[in-house]
């Protein structure tokens, strides 16, 4: 069974409702034929095991389980045969070589990788090109030695770096689910490695992340095995002094001593220093007690550092955190490793990336905004997973600002029934809705006039008003109902009239066709600038920021916008397409073009909030796509 067909399985088995072809297709990134004739020999191989994929019209597939004690056997058999079976699909090649001539130091011969693969000599010269590729990334390449064969050359602390990076940080965080590890060390051994890791850590008080734990693991696990092919790091003399005065240094090497004596491997000076200098690029390496006193534990040109990224952000997107006082101590607790990170070559993965990207865009824009400063002032470009941990920061102090300054929606209630009808809809409303809504009083309408609005956001009325008021007016039945609720609802989470307002009949082109983003992004440009809505650079702009990452954000939908504000007006350009086209690494359909007011500072949290949601609604953007009019968009908007 390939790796297609458990793909598939697994989709089945995590999902709540029938999915359809095109759903699947989307994830897998084939066509929706190919995954009919998948589910077909599927279902050839799982009557075996009483299971079936059963198909419903206008709906999808669901996964039938008749037996959960044959399906598990089934799970048992499959996964059996994935650690057995020789790769037959390129990319699985490609996986499979690199972790081969990245693990072995010595010379591999073409014809012994091309025997094991069952592969021509020509399809393994194909090949290894992604793979020349893959090591060009981290300054590596590959030696071909007449009657020797091949081997990866380069810097040792870059092979370690590609190793380190390439095999193990694709793979799941937590040790247990490797299978892997078992190829570089026996399971005591890595225990023996795990033990003295974290009982050096509690004994002198140093906190880091799981992740930061399965890194340390993961280098000293690389550490033994290169040691042992007599292949070990090297330090410059000035920078082993330094790094010798660092209270991580003392942690390593008491580290490297046990586990020195529980692996029977002498770890040389420089790798002391270089398992110090990995303790340094660690999430949190301070006690609860040092981070009191900030000044101890990060110099002030880091927390001016934190200070400037957040300055530079309020004045993009007047978020207003320049006075959180947390949010700086927590940018400079992160900056300090995360400048040892780059300087020395570290990895960090963020298992958390696209998540982020998806549900916090403003939070991740943010970010991108803010580290223009360390590129500015210390020469560091930081990679995305950088940035994903930096955007956290900001979307917990954006909540933060929003609890302090949160302010419950009050309402006034205009009945005309009597005062019986009118308090029971306040007693219905305030069960209902409990904490979210504030029910100042009720009156009738010819008092209206007489009533103060001050403070009141809108009124709930069950009759028509047709004087002139400040706020709006929801109409709802005396006898509340389903209806009148999802009404008030909507009216709290301000979603619908989210999406109202930055939408422009103008701008929405549905069904298109393009076949790049670049072509997608030049069009909608070329719309603007003909009505005079953009300057010329408004294009480039845009396609810059696609350059420092692409904004496609998971379930067929993009985000691109420009660099820097560019409008007179808020508002989006929308164009859904006929056919999704790659963008970054994702599958695009549905392409929101944001364009932000470049003279008025306004609150773009709901706007992005709203744009989030859209990303985890699959059923929505399914409706966008068979939109062929305006109106059955707007449509659509209202039932969200």
């Amino acid at each position: 069974m390939d790796s297609r067909w458990r793909e598939i399985i697994k989709l089945l088995k995590h999902a709540d409702v029938p999915v359809t072809s095109l759903n699947l297709a989307t994830d897998l990134k084939v066509s929706s034929k190919t995954v009919r004739n998948d589910i077909k020999g599927l279902n050839s191989l799982l009557r075996n095991y009483n299971i079936t994929i059963d198909a419903y019209k206008g709906k999808g597939y669901v996964l039938n389980i008749k037996d959960e004690e044959d399906f598990r056997y089934f799970l048992q058999q499959y996964v059996k045969e994935e650690i057995r079976t020789v790769p037959n699909e390129p990319d699985k090649r490609v996986d499979f070589l690199m972790e081969k001539i990245l693990l072995q130091t010595d010379y591999i011969k073409m014809e012994d990788l091309a025997e094991e693969l069952y592969i021509s000599r020509s399809t393994l010269q194909a090949d290894l090109k992604i793979v020349r590729a893959i090591l060009e990334e981290y300054d590596l390449s590959i030696e071909h030695k007449p009657n020797y064969g091949i081997k990866v050359i380069g810097k040792e602390t870059l092979i370690r770096f590609c190793i380190s990076e390439y095999i193990f940080n694709q793979k799941p965080v937590f040790m247990e689910e490797y299978t892997h590890w078992l190829k570089m060390l026996p399971e005591a051994d890595l225990e023996i490695i795990r033990n003295s890791i974290l009982k050096n850590l509690r004994k002198h008080h140093i906190i880091i992340s799981d992740i930061s734990l399965q890194n340390l693991i993961t280098h000293l696990a690389i550490a033994w095995k290169r040691i042992q092919e007599d292949q070990s790091i090297q330090i410059v003399h000035e920078e082993l002094l330094e790094v010798k005065n660092e209270k991580e240094y003392l942690v390593a090497k008491e580290m490297m001593q046990e586990i020195e004596a529980g692996l029977g491997v002498r770890f040389p000076e420089n790798e002391v220093a270089y398992l110090s200098i990995h303790l340094q690029g660690t999430t949190l390496t301070n006690s609860v007690k040092e981070k009191e006193n900030m000044n101890a534990v990060v110099h002030n040109d880091i927390q001016n550092l934190a200070r400037d990224m957040v300055k530079r952000i309020d004045a993009k997107y007047a978020l207003g955190l320049s006075s959180d006082e947390e949010l700086l101590r927590h940018l400079s607790l992160h900056l300090k490793p995360a400048i040892n990170r780059y300087r020395h070559q570290m990895n960090i993965r963020n298992p958390m990336l696209e998540d982020i990207k998806r549900k916090y865009p403003l939070s991740f824009e943010a970010a991108l905004i803010g580290v223009d400063i360390l590129d500015e002032q210390l020469d560091i470009v930081v990679n995305e997973d950088e940035i994903g941990y930096l955007a956290l920061h900001i979307e917990v102090a954006q909540e933060r600002r929003k609890k302090a300054t949160s302010h419950v929606k009050r309402c006034l209630i205009v009945c005309a029934s009597g005062l019986g009808s009118a308090q029971l809809l306040q007693f219905k409303l305030q069960d209902k809705f409990k904490e979210d809504l504030e029910i100042i009083g009720t009156t009738e309408h010819y008092n209206l006039t007489h009533q103060s609005l001050n403070g009141v956001d809108f009124i709930i009325s069950t009759i028509p008003i047709e004087l002139d008021l400040s706020v709006p007016v929801i109409y709802v039945n005396t006898i509340l109902g389903d209806s009148d609720v999802m009404v008030i609802e909507r009216m709290l989470a301000k979603d619908k009239s989210v999406f109202a307002s930055y939408m422009r009949q103008k701008y929405t082109f549905l069904n298109k066709e393009f076949e790049t983003p670049e072509a997608v992004i030049r069009f909608l440009g070329d719309v603007l600038m003909q009505d005079g809505v953009v300057e010329s650079d408004y294009i480039d702009s845009v396609l810059e920021r696609e350059h420092y990452a692409p904004t496609s954000f998971g379930n067929l939908l993009a985000i691109p916008h420009p660099l820097e504000p560019k409008t007179d007006t808020t508002f989006w350009t929308i164009v859904t397409l006929k056919k999704p086209i790659l963008w970054g690494d994702k599958l695009v359909q549905v392409i929101f073009l944001l364009n932000v007011n470049k003279t008025k500072k306004e609150d773009l949290k709901p706007m992005f909030q709203s744009l989030g949601k859209l990303t985890d609604n699959k059923r929505a953007v399914m409706r966008f796509l068979e939109c062929e009019t305006y109106a059955q968009l707007e449509e659509i908007i209202k039932t969200m």
